[in-house]
């Protein structure tokens, strides 16, 4: 949408100015504004949403100058318009007239004296003060009649003195909006243009940087902000191609000023770089610089394992995938390393939303069962008796409704190969003993048979509930439990590791600014420090959606404070997180909870389904239960 403010610079040609406005075609993408201003106000500074500006004398001269970059159209003043102000003149039988024009011209003076029968005298008037300084000399020199502008005559009326308003014909007006709807219309394409080039380059998959002769950058596509891992806090453009961290190899290849390619490393990864001028035959034009990812072993690797990812056999996730440079999450990663060098089981400790699974596939690609296959499995996710058919399989006619070949289980799919056990704590207790034998014989017998097949699977498994308390209560096996806690780590929550924040922010917004073809949007200083302040109870899962949401609902390139609040990304009320003990006393989860969200809504944010926060309500009225029977036996 193209927006044309019109300025009406007296209230006698208010009439004039509407009535040219309506008679005008309508467009969708053009909107026309009319305000009256009279001389130069400050507020004439406030016009920036506008992108044509039309406007006569003085005030098209200082909305000139204070927009140089925006279209502002004169309407022009002609011959004609001030020979009729000075026949005016003549009827009001005015002997000493003084002529207030800015940058007008006037050769036949004497014989314009001669018509009017008065003497004429010229000041020029290039804004409000000078109008106001021609006005108090040509008075003192006892001129009685004032000729000039809106600003001028409005000067005049203040004082009391006689004046002739020249008044611009409905002509003039008709050809100044004409002009205007025609660089609407060049405007609206020139978007057009800029935001199908934008599509284009924000779709291809290799980083794309414009420069200038002097090595500053015009563009830069959303792939080059991922492979330069750049900030979304402060703007790109204009900056020169050091800001993005280019080594010394980028200026030796803008110093050859001719086509060249090689091979550099950035953040540990190699990148093909292509270096080709704007034009072939001028130096100095500036630059198109194209950076390739060179990793093709990857790139093939991913096709000969399609197959499997269509099962969801394979891993999806590595190291790399895992963002902080917090020492926390640097040491869960080199920790996490190590393991992968081993078969021993590992059990991931941390809170909804940590990226527990994220490790689990890391630990799986980096080990060396990378090329076999990756079974992913939520234990909370299935009743006790379709989790033990899925964990394990059955015969065909193993019970009613099976399958008339039977089924293959997990265990036998992830054979040679890893799987993981999310939710590990909520698996039923008469099923934990049948994993225990698997983790211990390595063979597992199907649903209904009588043989055992043998299995060499990796285990491992995720909770996010303290698992020592279960095993108190009774409600899971010691014995198990120290099977699969051969390894552990322990992933802090995001409120404990806020210096990782704002890259896990710059990451998540240029992903998605990526998938969804929009530019990545520039967040401000005040907004950052909101995002980093937050304590985020859903992790690193909620940071995640909170991006998701501000790259789909917000339509500027801006992310500030303001929209923060207007899109009410963070709520104010007091939210707690599984296992926290609310000052308030004894309530159950859902009674401190149930005022302010529903179950399902409550469930969807903390990422667990509605069965799992169903037992989490119920282990922890039953744990304040016992703990009140403790208080008493006590007393």
């Amino acid at each position: 949408m193209v927006k044309i403010r019109v300025f009406i610079p007296h209230l006698e040609l208010k009439e004039i100015f509407e009535n040219v406005v309506d008679e005008l075609p309508s467009y969708d993408n053009v909107q026309i504004e009319t305000t009256y201003i009279f001389g130069t106000p400050d507020v004439l500074s406030q016009n920036w949403d506008a992108d044509i500006l039309v406007a006569r004398g003085m005030t098209h001269d200082v909305l000139r100058d204070m927009f140089p970059d925006k279209h502002v159209v004169q309407i022009q003043l002609s011959s004609f318009d001030i020979f009729d102000a000075l026949v005016q003149c003549r009827k009001l039988q005015a002997k000493k007239i003084a002529l207030c024009l800015h940058n007008v011209e006037i050769h036949n003076l004497d014989s314009l004296q001669e018509l009017c029968g008065a003497s004429i005298r010229m000041y020029d008037v290039a804004d409000e003060q000078s109008a106001e300084a021609a006005v108090c000399e040509a008075a003192s020199e006892g001129a009685d009649t004032f000729v000039g502008a809106g600003t001028m005559c409005g000067i005049c009326d203040r004082r009391g003195l006689r004046r002739v308003h020249i008044h611009t014909k409905h002509d003039a007006v008709v050809a100044a909006m004409q002009e205007a709807l025609n660089a609407a219309k060049t405007i609206n394409l020139e978007r057009t243009r800029s935001e199908i080039i934008n599509i284009m380059l924000n779709h291809n998959e290799d980083g794309i940087i414009a420069i200038d002769d002097k090595g500053r950058i015009l563009a830069i596509n959303n792939q080059a902000y991922r492979v330069f891992q750049l900030s979304t806090v402060g703007e790109l453009i204009g900056q020169p191609l050091s800001s993005v961290g280019a080594s010394g190899e980028w200026k030796q290849l803008l110093e050859n000023g001719s086509g060249k390619d090689r091979i550099i490393c950035l953040h540990d990864k190699k990148y093909y770089v292509q270096y080709k001028p704007l034009s072939e035959m001028e130096a100095g034009a500036g630059a198109l610089i194209f950076i390739k990812n060179t990793d093709r072993i990857i790139e093939e690797e991913s096709r000969i394992r399609r197959g499997l990812s269509e099962k969801g056999l394979t891993a999806k996730y590595t190291f790399e995938d895992i963002l902080g440079q917090s020492a926390a999450i640097r040491e869960n990663i080199r920790m996490a390393e190590r393991y992968s060098g081993v078969n021993s089981n590992v059990l991931i400790i941390g809170e909804t939303g940590t990226g527990k699974e994220l490790f689990a596939h890391s630990i799986h690609q980096a080990s060396k069962r990378s090329h076999q296959p990756f079974v992913a499995l939520n234990c909370a996710a299935l009743p006790e008796n379709l989790l033990e058919s899925e964990l394990f399989g059955y015969e065909a006619g193993a019970f009613s409704g099976a399958s008339k070949g039977g089924k293959t289980g997990l265990f036998e799919l992830a054979h040679k190969g890893t799987i993981f056990l999310d939710e590990i704590g909520e698996i039923p207790i008469t099923l934990q003993a049948k994993l225990l034998r698997v983790l211990q014989e390595k063979e597992i017998r199907r649903i209904g048979s009588t043989s055992v097949h043998p299995v060499d699977v990796r285990v491992i498994s995720a909770t996010n509930i303290n698992m020592e308390e279960k095993i108190k209560e009774g409600q899971f096996r010691s014995d198990l439990y120290y099977r699969l806690n051969l390894l552990d780590i322990s992933i802090p929550p995001l409120r404990e590791r806020k210096e990782d924040i704002q890259e896990l922010v710059d990451h998540y917004l240029t992903r998605f600014a990526c998938e969804m073809g929009k530019s990545i949007p520039t967040v401000t200083k005040d907004a950052a420090r909101i995002l980093k302040e937050h304590s985020w109870p859903g992790n690193v899962r909620e940071l995640r959606n909170i991006c998701e949401r501000l790259t789909v609902l917000n339509d500027t390139s801006i992310i500030d404070e303001e929209l923060l609040c207007r899109l009410k990304i963070f709520r104010k009320e007091e939210t707690f997180s599984v296992g926290e003990t609310a000052d308030s006393g004894e309530d159950s989860v859902y009674d401190r909870l149930k005022p302010r969200k529903k179950k399902k809504d409550l469930a969807e944010e903390l990422g667990v389904s509605r069965t799992t926060l169903w037992r989490m309500a119920k282990r922890q009225k039953e744990l304040e239960e016992k703990q009140k029977e403790q208080k008493k036996e006590q007393r």
